[in-house]
């Protein structure tokens, strides 16, 4: 099957129910679609909850239905919101034609300037070069996907990496039970209502096509988000400026240079963080202008939307919120210190405390509250080596090279940048080269095995891939603001010549970056074709075709009992046959944690009753087993361990129904 469709209706689905709802809106922010998907994930969110209130299921048609619901009644409820102003505008009018014409134009002009509160003068460019600036940016993350899809093998290629199956099987959860709600949808997972952040899930249970597809599809359209949602947050804070649409197109094009996030995607299926990733930018950008007072205090409304930008974010991956929170104190910490130099010593001191105050609480806080999230092992290469790593943004995957040449020129500009904006006073620079500085260090922490160090990392579970998107931002902010920096200087005659020289330099080095085979095309393959480079894989092609040719004739009512690092969650999400356990995360039941134990002492001395009734709930009806290089017991014992009762059911207890090589299928007698 072709990727072109698939991953089309992936992005229609992740971009189009938030761009509807913006336009119902009528909300003045350039690059629309760039801020779409965390108003996706908003309206997915309270449709999971709304369906599941009202016994709906969660399918297509009615997600559709219900987006249109909630779209026809915000531009029903903005057109009545208007018509009241109107009116009151109306009723208002005074004594003279004179003196109501002169207050007409005042609340209009208010009206005006409150509808467009913090938001800066790019949203005043015309309708071409919006849609000129849009199309650039769509072009880039279109690009992206293109390239990340070359050695994918096809659309329909299993990923083989570990959390890629909890989300196959997620997804396919949901789309059996049609339950999207973030508290109940993984309920047959964790054995009772759990949040999780299930917004992917929900998307990929609804695409029209089998669960492999869907997923690749929206983890394909996410990568192809990300730069539109970069450009949009470059708009939505740059100053004014003639240049300021191709700096933006530009910082869409810059966004395509930086790996971790697709290594996250394709690598290592951490596929909700990318979706927080593709909010990240839009939720810096919605900080920095509820801070901003260049065009006047935000009003009620604009303020309103861009907290619910912040709150889409933090719905779509909450590890992502502590990377907004990071820029938030910052830009706190920049205003103050902006503010004593200026003058105003008191309140800029208060803001100054305020977010050191901040700071101390969010150490602490992380290290009472979150110190179970430390599960990144810290890389065996010295501090200076894992530094150079982080600059050139190469995640902890060592068949991909970290190349200098694709992030020189954007740390070029982004000191140039960040030298204009401190020279310049300028607040948003300096909150940028803060957090770029802030992101390098929580880095480098991620190394240190200190108690202070774990705290600052434990929210973003000590892994810098997760960290990384944080630097990606305000490198892009600071790059953009070195380019307008070099625009901008020396002479009428000699201006155009650094600025050109610099635009030309990130132009060549993203269209080489993109179609270089050592950054993503190789990692579109490691966790999809090219499994020996990178990682063994949980399933070889040859034992997927078993699983799927067997589940098919497997009677219904059957029940897989397996070892899940053989490959037996495909049963469940590509099969459709219920199974023991359906991802390959360690029993979250006591019932399946008896089982995984000691199933092989069902039918003796040594069965407990509890077991009994643990086979007896649960009913197993089939066996699978997997004795091949790639099978559980052998690319991971450890954590195969887990299910030792499985491994050792006796023979006497088994039927043979079908087996391939190393691939077999059993009858089980539970024997209880």
């Amino acid at each position: 099957m072709s990727s072109v469709l698939p991953v089309l209706c992936g992005a229609v689905l992740l971009g189009a129910p938030g761009y509807l709802m913006l336009c119902a809106l009528d909300v003045r922010l350039c690059l629309r679609w760039g801020w779409a998907p965390a108003v996706t994930v908003l309206l997915t969110v309270v449709l999971g909850a709304l369906f599941r209130v009202l016994g709906i299921r969660w399918t297509l048609l009615s997600a559709v239905i219900g987006i249109v619901l909630l779209v026809a009644l915000a531009a029903v409820v903005r057109l009545a919101l208007q018509r009241r102003t109107a009116r009151r505008l109306t009723t208002s009018t005074s004594t003279s034609t004179s003196t109501s014409t002169s207050t007409s134009t005042s609340t209009s002009t208010s009206t005006s300037t409150s509808t467009r509160a913090g938001v800066p003068a790019p949203q005043d460019w015309s309708r071409g070069t919006a849609a000129a600036v849009t199309g650039a940016s769509i072009l880039s993350g279109a690009l992206v996907a293109a390239s990340a899809a070359r050695r994918m093998g096809g659309i329909s290629t299993l990923n083989g990496s570990f959390d890629s199956f909890f989300h196959l099987s997620a997804a396919a959860f949901i789309r059996e039970r049609g339950d999207a709600s973030f508290t109940t949808a993984l309920s047959d997972i964790y054995g009772e209502p759990t949040f999780y952040p299930v917004v992917f899930d929900d998307l990929v249970a609804i695409l029209p096509f089998d669960v492999i597809t869907a997923a690749n599809a929206m983890m394909l359209a996410m990568l192809a988000a990300i730069p539109p949602a970069v450009a949009a947050m470059v708009a939505g804070v740059s100053r004014p400026a003639r240049s300021a649409p191709l700096l933006v197109a530009l910082s869409a094009g810059a966004a395509t240079l930086f790996l971790s996030t697709p290594a996250m995607a394709l690598v290592m299926g951490l596929w909700p963080i990318v979706l927080g990733v593709v909010c990240l930018a839009p939720a810096i950008a919605a900080v920095l202008m509820l801070t901003d007072r260049r065009h006047g205090a935000p009003g009620v409304g604009t303020a309103a939307g861009l907290v619910l930008i912040v709150i889409g974010t933090a719905l779509a991956h909450p590890s992502v919120l502590f990377s907004v929170a990071v820029v938030a104190g910052l830009r706190l910490l920049a205003g103050g210190i902006e503010r004593m130099l200026g003058g105003g010593r008191l309140r800029g001191l208060i803001e100054v405390c305020a977010a050191l105050a901040a700071a101390v609480l969010f150490v602490a806080g992380s290290h009472v509250l979150l110190s179970g999230m430390a599960l990144t092992k810290p890389s065996l290469d010295g501090v200076g080596s894992v530094l150079g790593e982080i600059l050139l943004d190469s995640p902890r995957i060592p068949a991909v090279p970290a190349l200098l040449w694709p992030m020189a020129a954007l740390w070029i500009l982004a000191m140039i940048g960040a030298t204009a904006a401190v020279r310049s006073r300028e607040v948003l620079g300096a909150t940028a080269a803060l957090g770029l500085l802030a992101s390098l260090m929580l880095g480098v922490a991620t190394q240190i095995d200190h108690p202070l160090a774990v705290a600052l990392v434990n929210p973003w579970y000590g892994a810098r891939e997760r960290i990384a998107p944080l630097m990606m931002c305000m490198l892009v902010l600071l790059m953009a603001r070195g380019l307008l920096a070099l625009l901008e200087s020396g002479g009428r005659r000699r201006r155009s010549l650094p600025g050109a020289l610099a635009v030309g330099a990130v132009v060549v080095t993203v269209l080489i970056a993109l179609v270089t085979p050592q950054r993503l095309p190789l990692m579109g393959s490691l966790a999809y074709t090219a499994y020996g480079v990178q990682l063994t894989p949980y399933v070889t092609s040859e034992e997927r075709s078993f699983i799927e040719r067997t589940a098919q004739e497997l009677p219904e009512g059957s029940v897989v009992l397996a070892d899940p690092l053989d490959g037996a969650t495909l049963y469940w999400s590509v099969g459709g046959v219920e199974t023991v356990f359906a991802t390959m995360s360690r029993p979250l039941t006591r019932e399946k944690t008896l089982i995984a134990h000691y199933a092989h002492r069902a039918g003796t001395d040594e069965a407990s009753v509890e077991l009994c009734r643990a086979l007896e709930s649960v009913g197993p009806t089939h066996l699978y087993r997997d004795t091949s290089e790639a099978s559980g017991q052998r690319i991971n014992p450890e954590d195969s361990e887990r299910w030792r009762g499985v491994h050792d059911i006796p023979e006497s207890r088994l039927t043979l129904v079908d087996a391939s090589g190393p691939y077999a299928l059993y009858e089980l007698d539970p024997a209880c």
